[in-house]
C-alpha cells in the first residue's frame, strides 16, 4: 500500500492501489541496433492495469495511473569493442526524452578484454501522465549481440 498526499496543509494521507509487476523473457533474443526486446511474459499477484503484448513485447500503460519503470537489461555483446544505448520508445516509435520521464541505459566501450557479459544496465520510465503504450528499443548495439534471459523490467503501477 501506498500512501499519498490529500491535502498539503491538513497532512491528511490517503491509501491508494499498488502493483508490482515483473515482465520478462521466457529465452534468450538476438537483437541488433534497431530492435525491439520482445519481453513475453507479464507476472502480477492481482491483474494489474497495464497489458503487455507477447508478440511484439509492447507494454500498453493505463491513463489514469502513475508508473515507475525499470528495466535490467542484461546483454551478451557480440564484439568487445561495441557500446551499447537502450531507450523507452512510444507507439509511434519516438525515444521517450528525459523531459517526458524516459531515462536511456548506456554503456560506453573503454578497454575489455572478454566477450563475457556486459554489467547489468538500467533504463527507466517514470510518469504520472503515461504515453499510452512503450517498449524498449536497441538504439545503439552491435550486430547479433544477445539480450539474455535475466533481463528484467520491474514495474510499479499506483492509483493517482
Amino acid at each position: 500500500m501506498t500512501y499519498k498526499l490529500n491535502n498539503i496543509t491538513s497532512n491528511i494521507y490517503r491509501p491508494v492501489g499498488t502493483k508490482m509487476i515483473e515482465i520478462t523473457l521466457s529465452a534468450s533474443q538476438t537483437l541488433s541496433a534497431g530492435g525491439i526486446v520482445a519481453f513475453d511474459t507479464l507476472s502480477c499477484e492481482t491483474t494489474p492495469a497495464l497489458s503487455l503484448n507477447a508478440s511484439t513485447g509492447e507494454i500498453t500503460l493505463a491513463s489514469n495511473k502513475s508508473y515507475y519503470i525499470e528495466a535490467s537489461i542484461d546483454v551478451t555483446r557480440s564484439s568487445t569493442t561495441s557500446s551499447l544505448e537502450f531507450a523507452w520508445i512510444d507507439s509511434a516509435g519516438t525515444v521517450i526524452p528525459i523531459s517526458d520521464g524516459g531515462f536511456d541505459a548506456n554503456w560506453v566501450y573503454h578497454s575489455v578484454t572478454s566477450l563475457g557479459p556486459t554489467s547489468t544496465n538500467v533504463a527507466n520510465y517514470i510518469t504520472n501522465s503515461p504515453t499510452s503504450a512503450i517498449r524498449l528499443k536497441a538504439i545503439t548495439l552491435n550486430a547479433s549481440s544477445t539480450i539474455l534471459q535475466g533481463t528484467r523490467v520491474f514495474i510499479i503501477e499506483v492509483d493517482q
